[in-house]
């Protein structure tokens, strides 16, 4: 009859491996939360869509309500329109959230007309972060007070 003296290290390696699938697993989970499919990842880069291919009425819905009732949709496309920054271009990279407030991240691509004589445009990106709030169920974009 043959002995198998292969088990113990077999066991043993066993040991080694589960704790660390254990651990992977746990991790895994733990980045759940930050995945883009949250609602406000939705309605930030609706707004960014928005913004980007320069429809300013969609874009000023996304605004909160009190934004709204204190720059109306024409003050606002004149703002925007004036602006020499233009939006080319918005990729998510990540968002953090509490219960009622979110921070949302983009890449975004802009251009500059005419930023200094004898330059046409200058092209670059920049990292955004978007603050976000949750009123009556439903996620706002929060500007930074101008």
């Amino acid at each position: 009859m043959m002995k198998n003296t292969n088990s113990a290290p077999i066991r043993t390696r066993a040991s080694r491996i589960l704790p660390l699938a254990c651990v992977v697993l746990a991790l895994a989970a733990c980045a759940t939360p930050g995945t883009k499919t949250h609602p406000v990842v939705e309605r930030a880069e609706a707004r960014w869509a928005a913004l980007t291919t320069g429809d300013l009425e969609t874009a000023y819905t996304f605004y909160s309500p009190g934004f709204r009732s204190s720059n109306s949709l024409i003050d606002f496309g004149v703002a925007m329109r004036a602006r020499k920054v233009k939006w080319s271009s918005a990729t998510y990279k990540d968002h953090q959230c509490e219960e009622s407030r979110c921070t949302v991240r983009f890449d975004v691509g802009y251009r500059v007309a005419r930023p200094v004589p004898g330059l046409k445009v200058w092209e670059s990106t920049a990292v955004i972060t978007d603050n976000w709030v949750k009123v009556d169920g439903q996620w706002w974009y929060l500007p930074e007070k101008q």
